[in-house]
């Protein structure tokens, strides 16, 4: 073999590498490929922000969704939207690599809108709090950040560890709205979160991520079961713990050692 050869082929080797270095499979199933490990992502909803935080990428972040609790290290970031709709024209000024989206949380045209511009989407929608973990790490492949993502996901998995999911589970309901009336079905990862408390939930057999339920069934659930609301308003310690809830992100254990506490000392 000359050196040539033996050159060519080392860089067809290389150039393998960095492909499998990014390339990831998002919530949906999708694959996305990069042609190298993105350089400027954009997060498009709260939680997109602070996975791609974990995932050790976030001096890459180059646009956020304005919204509250915003973490200090991301104050500089320009601004590409809110809770409603993105501000489409701004993303394109900022040419992104990749996007992360929430596949239940953005609306829907934007996202399609993102899919037809040609920036690699990867569109979070967990189902469980192992989905979480997972985006932790794809996020790295994406980003290159492997090491600090496979180290944050790890310490996310020993976090929801509680003393609490020893012991036989307690009765418990997450509202969501009082009107009209809204639960957590059994199709959410805050169930997970409520298990590894030491809680079970009373609806866990409604086949729905949240849904409308009647005030009578409301208060039938009530009897003996702990109330976790998620509502705007709330205070103290309620307040924390509906706040931590409320994103599907790497914040989720200190959410549920805080559930865990309520088998000792419950609130309303």
């Amino acid at each position: 073999m000359t050196a040539a050869l033996a050159a060519a082929l080392g860089a067809l080797l290389c150039a393998g590498a960095s492909v499998a270095a990014t390339e990831a499979m998002d919530d949906l199933g999708r694959q996305i490929t990069l042609a190298r490990p993105a350089q400027r992502i954009v997060a498009l909803s709260p939680h997109a922000a602070e996975l791609v935080i974990a995932a050790g990428a976030s001096d890459r972040l180059v646009g956020i969704t304005a919204a509250s609790g915003t973490p200090e290290e991301l104050a500089a970031v320009p601004r590409i939207g809110g809770p409603g709709a993105l501000d489409r024209e701004r993303v394109l000024q900022l040419k992104p690599d990749l996007a992360v989206g929430w596949n239940s949380g953005n609306r829907a045209q934007d996202l399609d809108w993102l899919d037809r511009t040609g920036i690699a989407l990867f569109r979070s929608e967990p189902t469980a709090l192992a989905d979480i973990a997972a985006t932790i790490r794809a996020l790295g492949r994406l980003a290159g950040t492997e090491a600090v993502a496979d180290q944050a996901a790890d310490a996310f998995v020993l976090g929801l560890r509680t003393p609490c999911a020893r012991h036989p589970p307690r009765p418990a309901y997450v509202v969501v709205w009082e009107r009209p009336p809204m639960a957590i079905g059994g199709r959410h990862w805050i169930n997970d979160a409520l298990h590894a408390a030491g809680f079970q939930n009373q609806f866990a057999a409604h086949d729905a991520g949240a849904f409308a339920i009647a005030p009578e069934a409301m208060l039938a659930a009530a009897g003996g079961a702990q109330r976790i609301a998620l509502m705007p308003g709330l205070t103290g310690r309620a307040a924390e713990i509906a706040d931590l809830l409320s994103r599907p992100g790497p914040q989720l254990p200190r959410a549920v050692q805080l559930l865990c506490e309520l088998r000792t000392v419950p609130w309303r």
